[in-house]
């Protein structure tokens, strides 16, 4: 494959909630013959913070570029070895940019030479999802200004179901407490409205329901915020199945995505009214407002409850917390931002020691 110009495409970044439909919408992407889009591998902004003062990019700066981003495996589920790159064909390609060359570009370039199962034309869009970015909507805008951001909402009460069964599997991604999951989809769909309403022409939010009810109305009209062709083919993903199993079967990839070989479908819509008790969606409710009705998330009661106010606090204060420690710490140099980044997470694990993992079963757990 002879690599195009890089510098002359634009990046892409889908937002949302882990387990929102993100891995949905990258596969839907990857299936298209003019985008280019990556697995999972948050090192963007601790490759940022080391080489952003970079002027000159020479042959030993670009090395240690690769080097950092295949060291950081040592401390990420997320392996650069899922991408499937060779490291010193990578190495060979960003030697053409020597001299010319951008933070910005060498970052874009970890997304394009991802391998992919798909055919590829010509690359118009560089496309990079990863859920924990959402956190850094503001500080990646200002990095990749000619970036476009596409964000994806699910149902507040399904979303915190589907996180439950990741804490069940084992997968230490938050805690299984439902004020503290609704207090965060409030928080990030606050923040994609916010942005929208800041840059409207630069994000597109969308719902995973009406992706999954309507995916030909969805996805073309998300082809035209792109200004792509619409493909219908994208549909067909599930066809590469034993190609992906073959070539994506990681233990990390099964835990989370063995639902995703199949055709779009509504079977994980509304899972809530069965599993949820009244109280637990009365609690989900009154924390998520008037968001929810603003994205169309019908409310079984609405109205100010101080009670359910009260009991929510403790959460939305850890929360806001927790974000604002790993917003700050992006901020730092390399290694201190490393350093910051792995002990802000101890916060949540002394959470998930204390409160997360036994209260799984307890359907009432608030």
């Amino acid at each position: 494959m002879e690599a195009e110009d890089i510098s002359n495409i634009p990046p892409f970044f889908i937002f949302g909630r882990p387990r929102s439909g993100t891995t949905l919408l990258t596969t839907l992407f990857n299936a298209h013959p003019n985008v280019r889009i990556a697995p999972e591998f948050p090192i963007m902004l601790f490759l940022y913070q080391r080489f952003k003062n970079v002027k000159n990019w020479d042959e030993a700066t670009i090395r240690s570029f690769v080097d950092y981003a295949f060291y950081y495996s040592r401390f990420s589920p997320r392996r650069v070895e899922h991408l499937k790159i060779d490291k010193e064909y990578i190495i060979g390609e960003l030697l053409k940019y020597k001299d010319r060359g951008s933070i910005q570009l060498f970052l874009k370039s970890i997304d394009y030479f991802a391998y992919s199962i798909y055919h590829k034309e010509k690359t118009l869009w560089i496309g990079d999802k990863n859920p924990l970015y959402s956190i850094y909507a503001h500080r990646i805008r200002k990095i990749f200004p000619d970036a476009k951001f596409i964000c994806i909402i699910r149902d507040y009460r399904d979303n915190f179901i589907s996180m439950q069964k990741l804490v069940e599997k084992d997968v230490a991604v938050e805690a299984p407490s439902l004020s503290l999951q609704v207090n965060r989809w409030r928080y990030f769909v606050h923040l994609f409205l916010d942005c929208k309403r800041r840059y409207p022409d630069k994000y597109y939010i969308l719902r995973y329901e009406d992706l999954v009810t309507d995916k030909e109305k969805t996805v073309r009209s998300l082809c035209e915020f792109l200004g792509i062709d619409y493909d219908p083919s994208v549909f067909n993903y599930y066809q590469k199945k034993e190609e992906t199993l073959k070539t994506y079967g990681n233990p990390v990839w099964e835990k989370f995505h063995e639902n995703l070989l199949q055709p779009i479908n509504t079977g994980r819509m509304n899972t809530w009214q069965n599993v949820l008790t009244r109280r637990q969606v009365r609690m989900a409710d009154a924390i998520a407002g008037n968001y929810a009705d603003l994205l169309g998330y019908e409310r079984e009661r609405k109205g100010f409850n101080l009670w359910l106010f009260i009991k929510s606090r403790p959460m939305f204060v850890y929360n806001h917390f927790l974000i604002g420690l790993l917003v700050f710490g992006t901020y730092l140099p390399y290694k201190a931002g490393q350093w910051w980044f792995f002990k802000s997470i101890i916060l949540l694990k002394t959470y998930l020691f204390f409160f997360g993992k036994k209260s799984v079963y307890k359907k009432t757990q608030l």
